[in-house]
């Protein structure tokens, strides 16, 4: 049985006007059209659709059953329309991306102007938080995407890897640790430590692993950013570790050197967080998708 579209839309005006003359004015034609578009529905399906009476009509059982899946059909189609009309007007709309400090001061510059050069049209609302307020932000579904370095269980959200990052450890070229080529990092513990807040993912990573050093985590000065601590460190106020995106362009201009960390947890998964894909806007999808494919595209 094949229906017809123009069709289903007349009838299900009529079903909520309640009235073939109301339904036509809506409609903006005339009630023989109408008319004949249900009398023609009707013979096609083999049954009456409307109870006529001289103030309108009302749904027989089979018009009520019909009500239920054209109005679906409807839906669909309108989504259908609004989401090609989407490719063909270029994509329009905005998304809230929430992200850690080392996300945005090593990676997602480069990525967001990679994908705003394919969708011009597009607003990204870009905040940093820590990756605990990142979590909570996406969980509570006040932001559409968030990338982060996990600290508890994500259940309930769609995860995948985004990138990955290498942490260093920082300092002026006459420190003792300047020597070594690797450092370990119950070495560090040894001398005073510029660190980012408590809350962020860096700093809680240093305080538990201190702990499992039992040995304290001398925090001589907290700063709220990386240039802040960078800048700390030149001063000999103390060593610093930091992700290797947020450091390497810096140490001939500010006087520091860096080590890698010998340690399993300085390599990082940056990992990209959000509701399950199949319930995110396009919009955000289309972000997602780009940016999960981020670590995949030979950038640094």
């Amino acid at each position: 049985m094949k229906y017809d579209i123009q069709t289903l839309k007349a009838f299900v005006t009529v079903s909520q006007e309640g009235s073939i003359a109301k339904a036509a004015e809506k409609e903006h034609t005339v009630a023989s059209a109408i008319s004949k578009r249900i009398s023609e529905l009707e013979k096609s399906i083999g049954a009456d659709l409307f109870y006529r009476h001289r103030r309108g009509v009302k749904l027989t059982q089979a018009g009520m059953e019909l009500l239920q899946h054209a109005g679906r059909v409807l839906a669909d189609l309108a989504a259908m329309d609004s989401a090609m009309s989407n490719y063909s007007n270029g994509v329009k709309g905005q998304v809230r991306l929430v992200a850690n400090t080392s996300t945005i001061v090593q990676f997602l510059p480069q990525d967001l102007s990679d994908f705003l050069k394919i969708h011009p049209t597009v607003k990204i609302d870009l905040e940093e938080q820590t990756s605990e307020t990142v979590h909570k932000l996406v969980a509570g579904g006040e932001a559409d995407l968030g990338i982060l370095v996990p600290q508890r269980p994500l259940d309930g959200l769609d995860t995948c890897l985004y990138r990955t990052d290498e942490l260093m450890l920082i300092m002026p070229p006459g420190h003792p640790l300047a020597r070594k080529d690797s450092v370990r990092f119950s070495e560090t513990l040894e001398y005073d430590h510029v660190a980012l807040p408590r809350g962020s993912s860096l700093c809680e990573t240093l305080v538990a692993s201190a702990k499992e050093s039992e040995m304290p985590l001398r925090l001589r000065i907290q700063a709220t950013s990386f240039d802040g601590l960078r800048r700390m460190v030149a001063q000999n106020l103390g060593i610093g570790i930091l992700p290797k995106g947020s450091v390497d362009p810096f140490l001939d201009t500010e006087g520091l050197v860096a080590r890698p960390l010998a340690e399993p947890w300085a390599r990082r998964r940056l990992t990209l967080i959000s509701k399950p894909v199949d319930s995110l806007p396009l919009l955000a999808r289309l972000l997602r998708e780009h940016l999960a494919g981020a670590s995949h595209r030979g950038k640094p």
